[in-house]
């Protein structure tokens, strides 16, 4: 019968968007903003914005826990940004969380930040067991990247200020200048949400390649054994920057949402709106067919349409979850149960627009041919704008 092994969890493909986790990744954004030509021009204003005082918390606080920025990693993750409660959490339920956090507690973070940097190389390393700013100074440095060493050390060792200066950052960060923008971008990263969650991954790296358009670091893909849960987040700013938090067992990984939104953004006139290619894919499946089939004569709850198609309730959970994604069945709770029912509505929605689609292409083609011409794309341009080149693979962990 084989050799008895220990089972680990199915890997969890999920997508998500809250306050925490985009504040996470922009101000990350922000601290490495010192270049126009390579960064999104809203991050290196707002760095600039920061003036001297706050530009000097921001490198010092980001500054001294390596080239991944573990400390504000470490800020998001005590958080417990996953649990129900927190997926959707706002700005006010994540700074509340860190005013009630005890001053030890970022000395231990920190500490975390920077041991977690000594791992990346390869070195078992152990924070000081004294109060020596010397021995602290050596065990902190090989973190540094703008931060000055002496200052890190006298925060560390008076965690009172390094709670009320981080604490301080990240509520004038978000307040004077992130939370308009969040606000403005927020629609585009909801949108692109949609999108991937009515999407099938076939796996990790072929999700990551489809949204973000790189394929996954090899550090990602070497620490996949110990990940259970991966959480892919739209991020407005990030460009080409592939970004991503490794935090066994989570595994975020963020995309830029304006490619992925363009990416199934109709042209301007067209007739196809944005949201016909999700529901397109919800229905491309002959399982998720076969639903609809069972719920044309009434609403039905998910455990009878899993006796009545003979899969497991996990396999059918994930058909339900991309038709409700793709608003092609709605979602009516009642008695600690889940009633699924058709939104024909939509269903007839995306009939009448591939409709129109078919009338375009038959007047397209009669008037191509009236005019001597082929019909499609102009090939002056000798390429479409499926054949664009990829960017460059730049990392900003």
């Amino acid at each position: 019968m084989g050799e008895l092994l220990i089972g680990r969890p199915a890997l969890k493909l999920e997508v998500a968007i809250s306050v925490p986790l985009d504040l996470t990744s922009v101000i990350s954004l922000v601290f490495r903003a010192t270049d126009a030509r390579r960064f999104e021009r809203w991050l290196v204003e707002a760095r600039k914005a920061l003036g001297a005082e706050w530009e000097h918390d921001l490198d010092t606080l980001l500054g001294f826990s390596g080239r991944l920025l573990y400390y504000v990693e470490e800020l998001l993750m005590s958080f417990d940004p996953f649990r129900p409660e927190h997926r959707e959490a706002g700005f006010e339920d994540y700074i509340a969380h860190l005013k009630r956090l005890p001053a030890w507690a970022y000395r231990s973070m920190a500490i975390q930040a920077v041991l977690r940097v000594a791992l990346d190389r390869g070195v078992l390393e152990a924070p000081p067991e004294s109060e020596d700013a010397a021995a602290w100074r050596s065990f902190i440095e090989p973190g540094l990247t703008r931060a000055d060493a002496d200052e890190v050390v006298r925060l560390v060792l008076a965690p009172e200020q390094l709670k009320e200066r981080t604490v301080r950052l990240l509520e004038r960060f978000w307040r004077e200048l992130y939370a308009a923008e969040f606000e403005r971008a927020l629609p585009a990263m909801r949108r692109a949400l949609r999108q991937a969650k009515a999407t099938t991954f076939a796996s990790v790296a072929a999700a990551f390649e489809e949204l973000s358009g790189h394929r996954l670091p090899d550090e990602v893909q070497l620490a996949l054994p110990r990940v259970e849960r991966v959480t892919f987040c739209p991020s407005y700013y990030l460009g080409n920057f592939v970004q991503f938090i490794l935090y066994p067992p989570e595994l975020i990984l963020y995309f830029n949402c304006q490619r992925t939104s363009a990416a199934t953004q109709p042209e301007v006139e067209s007739v196809i709106s944005p949201d016909l290619l999700p529901g397109l894919r919800a229905l491309g499946d002959g399982t998720r067919l076969r639903i609809i089939e069972l719920l044309r004569n009434g609403e039905r709850y998910a455990q009878e349409i899993v006796g009545m198609l003979g899969i497991s309730q996990s396999a059918v959970s994930r058909h339900l979850a991309m038709l409700e994604a793709a608003g092609i069945v709605t979602v009516r709770p009642a008695n600690g149960m889940k009633y699924y029912a058709i939104n024909s509505q939509r269903l007839r929605q995306i009939a009448e627009e591939l409709e129109r689609i078919g009338s375009v292409e038959s007047f397209s083609t009669e008037h191509d041919k009236s005019n001597g011409l082929r019909a499609g794309f102009s090939r002056a341009s000798g390429r479409s704008l499926l054949a664009e080149e990829k960017p460059p693979h730049s990392t900003v962990g």
